[in-house]
């Protein structure tokens, strides 16, 4: 006796033109069991094995579809059926029948394409964007004209009070410092006069002070 299992999957979903998406897919089942313990028409753990296998065959088979747009899905509804009625028949039952809506995005997901599909109406029709800014300045100035007109607050006035200048005090001369001059150099010494030749030995001088033979000074004396 066939009996129905329903199942519902929800899942996240990359779709190449909306990105990240949370999707569902909703069905419903007729099936039979091999097993006549589980043939149990309105079992609930009968319906729960069932309906956990077709779940789990629906994320399955989307997985292996790979990137792929979500209303996409639904043009191969034909092998998503064929897997889970193998996963199924794996487990003992028989699927006799089979009905799964259209995939549904969640309602954050739905929100998020129905604002990119109207940005992208809107950037290749000139047209309806230019009409949907002229309704946004009309709004504007519509919103403008409803608040009332107030008047800027009087400002109290103060009469101006003199003001007192100090008379200024001249700043004093800069007095130059004395800088004492500077002492005058010791004037240098007076060479002493040599001889030629010492008078003693005869020796030729070699412009010391002294004879380099005997010894003897070589200053002249004044």
């Amino acid at each position: 006796m066939a009996f129905e299992v329903p199942f519902c999957n929800t899942f996240p979903l990359y779709d190449p033109k909306y990105r990240n998406l949370f999707v569902s897919i909703n069905g419903s089942l007729l099936v039979e069991s091999d097993d006549p313990r589980q043939n149990v028409p309105g079992s609930y753990q009968t319906v729960s094995v069932a309906s956990n296998l077709a779940k789990i065959a629906t994320a399955d088979t989307v997985m292996k579809f790979g990137s792929i747009g979500y209303k996409d899905i639904t043009a191969r509804y034909g092998e998503l059926v064929n897997n889970i009625v193998s996963a199924l028949k794996k487990r003992g039952f028989t699927v006799v029948g089979a009905s799964i809506d259209p995939v549904t995005p969640d309602d954050s997901s739905m929100k998020r394409i129905q604002k990119q599909d109207e940005v992208e109406k809107m950037t290749s029709d000139p047209a309806a964007m230019a009409a949907r800014m002229r309704a946004a300045q009309e709004e504007a100035m519509r919103t403008q004209a409803a608040q009332p007109f107030s008047q800027p607050a009087a400002q109290p006035s103060f009469a101006a009070a003199p003001v007192s200048v100090p008379a200024q005090t001249p700043a004093p001369a800069p007095v130059a410092a004395s800088v004492p001059a500077p002492a005058p150099a010791p004037a240098a010494p007076a060479q002493p006069q040599l001889m030629k030749f010492c008078i003693r030995c005869g020796t030729l001088a070699s412009g010391t002070k002294f004879c380099t033979n005997c010894g003897s000074s070589l200053i002249r004396k004044s």
